[in-house]
């Protein structure tokens, strides 16, 4: 039989376990309180850049619904990435809505692998440097299915495909 008592008949491991796991869980919560304050703070750099209030980027759901209309995506996306396997084509969605950010914030196309591999360092870049919000990129935008498209007034431009 398996017991939580030393082998003098105390319960002192126990306790130590208890501390050791009330340490690190309230460590965990303090760290993803910062990465949320960190990366709600670059959002609304973002927003404001691109003239949206800054407290949608405050919002946890909502931020990544202005964040995809921003992009030239339908904001509905982010409850596509809360279901199974789906989530993958949403996680895809996001990526190219980082894209057309980019492009409208005069970045090339390789910035994506940045928000790939690191969306807050991506996002911390946009929100400081002193790149302007473009709603008429010059080209390369990828342009959304209708389907896909942004419904709200959220978006002040809907990407048209390039003139050649």
């Amino acid at each position: 039989m398996l017991s939580t008592y030393d082998t003098d008949g105390s319960a002192a491991g126990a306790g130590v376990a208890l501390l050791f796991a009330l340490v690190f869980s309230t460590a965990y919560i303090g760290l993803i309180a910062a990465v949320y304050v960190v990366s709600s703070w670059f959002l609304s750099k973002i927003f404001v850049k691109a003239g949206e209030p800054a407290w949608k980027a405050w919002v946890p759901v909502y931020n990544s619904w202005v964040f995809l209309e921003l992009g030239g995506f339908a904001g509905w996306w982010v409850f596509v990435s809360l279901l199974p396997l789906v989530g993958i084509a949403a996680s895809v969605v996001m990526c190219i809505a980082a894209y057309n950010i980019g492009l409208r914030f005069a970045k090339t196309g390789t910035w994506v692998v940045l928000f790939i591999f690191l969306p807050l360092v991506w996002w911390g870049i946009l929100g400081f440097n002193r790149s302007v919000w473009s709603p008429h990129p010059r080209a390369g935008i990828v342009v959304a299915p209708e389907w896909a498209k942004p419904t709200s007034p959220v978006l002040r431009y809907i990407p048209q495909a390039p003139v050649r």
